[in-house]
């Protein structure tokens, strides 16, 4: 039976070298016209090899698009080999390489014992089946914490107190930046082991130093902690002896961030309104802030994704899900935002003249389905950026909260409705999809389109002369 090493040689893939040592991915056959053949990892060492099984079986044709193309049928194949040669095979080439204690019996006896994954193995398998949920948002969220923790980490490494305090510079510089040449990406490898009540104290004494608010902490924190508890694994990563979080003495409690007020007064939500400029980007930012505001605190995304079939005629209402609220297997909650004259006025200034597909441009020829959805999520995005930073040339003109973002206008149509129209909880939880499940008295809450409308018909500035309503509904 002929060995491994007499095979012939094939195209290699996923090259890695440190110093004398090399690593490779390779498929090997005994006839060059076998139907299928196994692929290796190659690993070289002072012109030896030793090959070690992938688990993958190609055939010719297959390996080459595999090789050479980028194909969705191979991205879970390759995202898994990058994981394992990332993640197993340099930390444990790596850690020999540079004691300069490499042989291939050290370097089994490291693979061997690699029983459990890293946390940095954990995190890409999370974001992973995220994002082939389509889940951008909490992926995005996954990611970030990922690479706050390792800058901490990275941090964790540093003798030198200059070299700590230029890092903390760095991070606190650099801390919003996701991609371009000012990016932290930060290459080290954590262990579940290391995950201690002393690990995230110094941890959050770190982030809190580079600028990151309670908040934000509380965000990265309790995603480690979802992270920990594996809910979609057999088992937890640490045990519960060993975990971390908790209330008692000697666990790690996570701090709970201050609720930062990001609501406006109705009568500066009017100003802004109101607000007069030739420039087509703030009339642009203004007449959208307005919308959201009148459409029951409509979320930026929702607003990009409304199509002209969400136009309820009949009712004279915006008929939408929350996509934030969207779940498989569960009954949907729809929202239903009465149609006010000033955004029957704003669809007609910036809506899209053909009525077959979104009222707004935002997202206009990508279509509305789940394999587009990281497009859609990028679109809205990119949208987003043009239109906050105009709000905040407007606030400055008005001399309002230079913070302002289109955030306001969902906490600002809530708490008007509660604090100042006095409108039953339950009634603006409705008003605006937050969900009714824990309140029994809910189901006895049944709004019409009528009561809608007159709730909503109180949020319009009195002095203002607005397109005429006749038998409640908007002409």
């Amino acid at each position: 039976m002929a060995h491994i090493n007499d095979y012939p040689k094939s195209t290699t893939i996923f090259p890695y070298k440190n110093r004398n040592i090399g690593v490779s991915l390779m498929r090997k056959y005994r006839n060059a016209d076998d139907a299928m053949a196994h692929t290796y990892w190659r690993i070289t060492f002072n012109r030896k090899h030793k090959y070690y099984s992938s688990g993958f079986m190609f055939s010719k044709n297959d390996w080459d698009d595999f090789v050479n193309r980028d194909l969705r049928k191979h991205k879970e194949i390759k995202l898994t080999l990058h994981r394992y040669l990332n993640f197993t095979l340099k930390p444990a080439i790596d850690k020999l390489a540079e004691a300069n204690e490499f042989s291939f019996e050290a370097f089994d006896v490291i693979l061997n014992n690699l029983t459990s994954v890293s946390v940095n193995e954990a995190f890409e398998r999370k974001i992973e089946s995220l994002e082939m949920e389509y889940s951008i948002g909490n992926a995005s969220i996954y990611r970030t914490t990922q690479n706050a923790l390792k800058r901490f980490k990275y941090y964790q490494t540093l003798r030198n107190r200059k070299e700590k305090e230029e890092f903390i510079q760095v991070c606190t510089k650099n801390k919003y930046k996701s991609k371009g040449k000012n990016k932290l990406d930060i290459q080290v490898n954590i262990q579940f082991e290391e995950l201690t009540p002393s690990f995230f104290n110094e941890c959050e004494t770190f982030w809190r130093e580079t600028g990151i608010t309670d908040s934000t902490i509380g965000l990265y924190m309790r995603t480690i902690r979802a992270l920990i508890n594996n809910k979609e694994g057999e088992t937890p990563y640490i045990s519960e002896k060993h975990y971390p979080f908790g209330t008692k003495r000697g666990k790690y409690i996570i701090p709970e961030g201050g609720r930062r007020e990001i609501s406006l007064s109705i009568e500066d939500i009017w100003r802004i309104e109101d607000f007069e400029t030739d420039h087509p980007q703030l009339l642009l930012a203004k007449d959208i802030f307005a919308f959201m505001f009148y459409c029951n605190g409509l979320n930026f995304g929702d607003l990009c994704r409304l199509r002209y079939e969400n136009i309820d005629a009949p009712s004279g209402e915006i008929v939408f899900q929350r996509k934030k609220t969207l779940r498989k297997g569960e009954k949907p909650t729809f929202i239903y935002a009465p149609m006010l004259p000033p955004m029957v006025e704003i669809i007609n200034r910036q809506g899209n003249k053909e009525q077959d597909g979104y009222i707004f441009p935002f997202l206009n020829g990508i279509e509305p389905t789940i394999q587009n959805e990281r497009n859609i999520k990028r679109q809205i995005n990119f949208a987003l950026d043009p239109i906050n930073s105009s709000l905040k040339q407007i606030a400055t003109a008005l001399e309002l909260d230079p913070n302002i973002s289109t955030s306001y206008t969902r906490n600002s149509y809530i708490s008007h409705l509660v604090s100042e129209m006095f409108v039953n909880p339950i009634i603006v939880r409705k008003m605006v999809g937050h969900s009714t499940k824990k309140d029994v008295t809910a189901g006895y809450v049944n709004l019409t389109a009528k009561k809608r409308l007159e709730i909503n018909l109180k949020l319009l500035n009195p002095e203002k002369k607005y397109a005429a309503i006749i038998s409640g509904r908007v002409i």
